[in-house]
C-alpha cells in the first residue's frame, strides 16, 4: 500500500525550501508547487504520470494533484509552494484542467529575475506575485490544458483537515458527511476519486504514520500508543501497521528510521 499524505499546512503564504537528493512520498496540498532543478536528475509522479527532470529545468503541480519526488543518484532543488489567492487569474484560468507538461524552460531575463526575487528573503510581495505571473505566462507558451471533470477542491481541502483533525477519534466517513452536510455516498465516490484510495485506507495510513512518531518521540508503551492513534483494538493495530510499514510496531521502534520521511507528518521538506 502507497503513503498518501495530505500537508494541510501550506495554504497562506509562500514557502521556499532548498533540497538535496529530495525523496518525498504521494502527498498532496490546495497550493501550486514551482520546483526548479539546480543540479542532477529526478523522477517527478504526478497524478500516476511520471516526468523526468533535468538540470536547468521547472516544473510546475497544480493544487490538489497527488505528487510524488524520486531522486536515484543526485538532485538539487528549489522549491516555491505559493496559495492560489497569490494568483487568481492563472488560478480561475486551470480550473477543472490539468497540465499536458509540466515541465518548462525560462528565457534567460525572466530566470535571472526570477531566482534574484521569488527566493529572496524578506522580498516585496508585489515582486513576487509578478515572478510568478512571469513564470506562468512563459509556462503556458510552452504547454496546453486537459479538461477534466467537474471538481470541488475545496471540499477535499475540508475532509482532508477534518480527518487530520480527528483521526485520533472514532470517526467514519458517514459520520463525517453528516457532519459537513454530504450525502454518503456521494462523498464516498469523491473521496475516492479525488485521493485514489479509499476513506479506510486513508485513515489508517494517517494514523499509523502518527504511531511511527510516538514510537520515536515517546515513552509511552505501544498498548498506549494504539489507542492514542485511535485503534480500539490493539490487534486492529498491529495489523495494520504490518501491512503499512511490513514491521510490527516493535520492530519500528527498535531500528533507527532511514530518513526524517518515516516520521512524517511532523516534517516537511
Amino acid at each position: 500500500m502507497r503513503m498518501l499524505i495530505y500537508e494541510a499546512h501550506h495554504f497562506n503564504f509562500i514557502s521556499n525550501y532548498h533540497t538535496l537528493n529530495l525523496n518525498f512520498p504521494s502527498h498532496l496540498h490546495r497550493c501550486f508547487e514551482l520546483l526548479i532543478l539546480m543540479d542532477g536528475e529526478m523522477e517527478v509522479i504526478i497524478s500516476q504520470r511520471s516526468y523526468h527532470l533535468s538540470t536547468g529545468q521547472f516544473l510546475l503541480i497544480l493544487p490538489y494533484e497527488i505528487h510524488s519526488f524520486i531522486t536515484k543518484s543526485h538532485s538539487r532543488a528549489k522549491i516555491c509552494i505559493f496559495p492560489p489567492d497569490y494568483v487568481p487569474t492563472f488560478h480561475k484560468m486551470i480550473e477543472n484542467c490539468s497540465l499536458e507538461n509540466p515541465i518548462f524552460n525560462l528565457s534567460s531575463e525572466a530566470d535571472t529575475l526570477i531566482s534574484r526575487k521569488l527566493f529572496k528573503d524578506n522580498s516585496n510581495l508585489l515582486e513576487q506575485k509578478a515572478c510568478l505571473y512571469l513564470l506562468l505566462s512563459e509556462l503556458m507558451e510552452q504547454t496546453s490544458l486537459i479538461k477534466g471533470e467537474k471538481q470541488d477542491p475545496e471540499l477535499l481541502h475540508k475532509l482532508l483537515t477534518f480527518i487530520q483533525a480527528h483521526f485520533t477519534e472514532s470517526i467514519s466517513l458517514k459520520s463525517i458527511a453528516g457532519k459537513l452536510g454530504y450525502n454518503y455516498n456521494y462523498l464516498s465516490k469523491y473521496f475516492n476519486h479525488n485521493v485514489n484510495m479509499s476513506f479506510v485506507d486513508f485513515l489508517n495510513e494517517t494514523r499509523v504514520n502518527y504511531a511511527c512518531y510516538l514510537l520515536i518521540y515517546s515513552e509511552q508503551n505501544i498498548s498506549e500508543i494504539a489507542f492514542l492513534c485511535g485503534y480500539e483494538s490493539i490487534r486492529s493495530f498491529n495489523r495494520n501497521f504490518v501491512k503499512i510499514k511490513l514491521c510490527t510496531p516493535k520492530d519500528y521502534r527498535e531500528k533507527q528510521p532511514d530518513s526524517f520521511m518515516d516520521l512524517y507528518p511532523f516534517h516537511t521538506y
